[in-house]
């Protein structure tokens, strides 16, 4: 069996204004430091093996105290990067309904499918995170615990491959800023034990 331990990196300056932030780096916020003083408190007695991040500095950020307590080197992963919102990376929503109007709504109508202007759709971000998910559990020997710091979008993606293989039940899944879920794979089978926890920030 390998364990899962799904993070979502802490709060940052774009998610409170609720800017899109995919490939583009945003700084953690005052109250994301704080989050990773919880998060690490938290995690601190989990037998950790394998540390994953993307590149973006975020989720660097939010585990480095977890990697220097287990004397763990992060590995970054392009392959688990949030989706690219392309030319809306750095934009919010309202800003792209009044500006773009076109494309807001092609958005809406074609969803899963629809693709940011020079950059990805979802089905794209899909098969990327599940190509990058497949790698690690691959690599990785049996009974070992996998810490792996990303974005809402990647571990939304990587619950869904893992329990369904398909994207298509990407939304119902709630994964919070800050937020821990816990997966064990055993033979290609999947149980949730934990998700989108947050207790521990209270």
């Amino acid at each position: 069996m390998k364990k899962l331990i799904l993070v979502r990196h802490v709060l940052t300056e774009d998610n409170e204004l609720a800017k899109l932030s995919g490939h583009i780096d945003s700084k953690v916020s005052e109250e994301g430091k704080k989050q990773i003083e919880k998060i690490t408190e938290f995690l601190k007695y989990e037998k950790i093996d394998r540390i994953y991040t993307t590149t973006s500095s975020r989720t660097k950020e939010t585990v480095k105290n977890l990697a220097n307590i287990n004397s763990i080197e992060i590995q970054q992963s392009e392959d688990l990067q949030e989706i690219s919102f392309g030319d809306f990376e750095g934009k919010d929503f309202k800003e792209i309904q009044k500006n773009y109007p076109d494309e807001f709504n092609k958005m809406i109508e074609q969803g899963y499918k629809y693709t940011y202007p020079n950059g990805e759709s979802l089905i794209d971000c899909y098969e990327r995170v599940s190509k990058g998910i497949e790698f690690i559990l691959n690599e990785t020997p049996e009974d070992n615990t996998i810490l792996i710091c990303s974005h809402a979008g990647t571990i939304r993606n990587i619950l869904t491959y893992l329990i369904s293989n398909t994207f298509e039940y990407h939304w119902n899944f709630k994964i919070d800023n800050a937020s821990v879920s816990i997966v064990e794979v055993d033979n290609g089978f999947a149980v949730i034990n934990k998700l989108n926890d947050t207790s521990f920030l209270k």
